[in-house]
């Protein structure tokens, strides 16, 4: 049976994905504090039921700091202007995946340094309240436990951050770095070339430390949990240089690209108005709509990609297959439409009227490929996608 990531919540409207790789993390780092971290810290030693009570209070804690983490890379970026897809919690900890990407350097600066700022917050306020705790003073099993708690996540945090720092990509300080460098060079391909190359000497650094413990360890007869330890280093190391290259990868797609269809929009802003490629009359779907309906009535007779919701003529939002296929099917009788549609946001729809040559920056940026058409009235009288301009992606199920 394959594994599928599941939906937990939403946050300010942010979907909350869990991996599959997530809850065995979990358990496993409930595991090493009650074996490995509160045995050492706490003399007397406690009874088993206390250390897991606490080692569960303590990963709780960590991982919401991780979410926390995240949700202010995805509020900056809203903030922004950029649409969020999702934050997801996975074996390495978490990411929030962008729809949209940041326009300036700038942008991209203040989304990559929000999250590090956050841990750095969070250690401060573990600190702090550590410091209250150790000037009122108890051997209470009650104060040792919230002692603990508190050292150990103003310890995780601030290592969170500081690790999140480091120069290169994937990780924020290689974002924030690549925005400054973008910045000051106007060439984002060549910025995110250097910090790519950090990145990946950062990975080679991880590597070689966790093959040296091994070896080290091999030698020495060194224990399991450093063992693990250095298999940890290895996987991550190779996580890293994996993300770092396919950022650039991506970024090179990206680039030539945007240079075959600037060349494309220079040609349409001179021949015409969206009016005159649209699709009409659109393929339309009401919000009261159940998903079961749709998939079995709709789907099989016009197989696209992404369908406008609307009622009376009137534009409600915007449904795409790629958010219906992040939903476990067995959620879907319960839904309607309306319920997982993009809701109505001036990136999705253009006015008849309007030249190609914005049309094809809106379909550019808004994520989708997409754009519900109104005329001057607001009412919707077409569609427009990528294909219709002549671009590669095609916005037809299963192409």
């Amino acid at each position: 049976m394959r594994l599928r990531n599941f939906q937990l919540t939403r946050i300010f409207g942010i979907p909350l994905i869990i991996d599959y790789s997530w809850p065995p993390v979990v358990l496993l780092h409930i595991w090493l504090l009650t074996q490995f971290w509160l045995p050492v810290r706490i003399r007397p030693a406690w009874p088993l039921w206390l250390n897991l009570l606490v080692a569960a209070t303590i990963t709780a804690l960590f991982f919401a700091s991780v979410l926390a983490h995240e949700l202010a890379h995805s509020l900056i970026a809203r903030l922004e202007g950029i649409r969020i897809h999702d934050i997801q919690l996975h074996i390495f900890g978490g990411w929030a995946r962008l729809v949209t990407e940041p326009k300036t350097a700038m942008a991209e600066f203040r989304v990559a340094i929000a999250g590090p700022a956050s841990s750095f917050i969070l250690s401060l306020f573990f600190t702090f309240g550590l410091l209250l705790l150790q000037q009122i003073g108890s051997h209470a099993a009650v104060s040792l436990a919230a002692l603990e708690t508190f050292y150990y996540l103003a310890a995780a945090n601030i290592f969170l951050a500081m690790f999140n720092l480091l120069p290169g990509l994937p990780l924020d300080g290689g974002r924030a770095l690549r925005a400054l460098l973008w910045h000051y060079r106007g060439d984002i391909l060549s910025a995110t070339r250097t910090t790519k190359r950090m990145g990946v000497g950062i990975a080679y650094m991880l590597i070689s430390y966790g093959l040296f413990l091994i070896v080290y360890g091999m030698y020495r007869g060194t224990m399991w949990q450093d063992f693990l330890l250095a298999v940890w280093l290895l996987v991550i190391g190779v996580f890293l240089k994996n993300a770092a290259e396919n950022d650039y990868r991506h970024k090179e797609r990206q680039s030539a690209a945007q240079t075959a269809q600037w060349q494309k929009l220079k040609q349409f802003d001179i021949e015409g108005t969206v009016g005159s490629v649209m699709s009409a009359p659109p393929v339309s779907i009401e919000p009261d709509l159940p998903v079961t309906e749709f998939i079995d009535s709709i789907l099989p007779v016009h197989r696209l990609a992404t369908f406008p919701v609307a009622r009376e003529g009137r534009l409600h939002g915007i449904f795409s297959l790629s958010r219906l296929r992040e939903i476990p099917k067995e959620k879907w009788e319960k839904l309607k439409v309306g319920d997982i549609m993009e809701t109505v946001d001036d990136q999705f729809f253009i006015n008849v009227k309007a030249s190609l040559g914005h049309a094809g920056l809106k379909l550019k940026e808004n994520g989708l490929g997409f754009l519900a058409v109104l005329d001057p009235e607001g009412f919707l009288v077409g569609s427009l996608t990528e294909r219709e301009l002549g671009a590669d992606k095609p916005n037809h199920f299963g192409e």
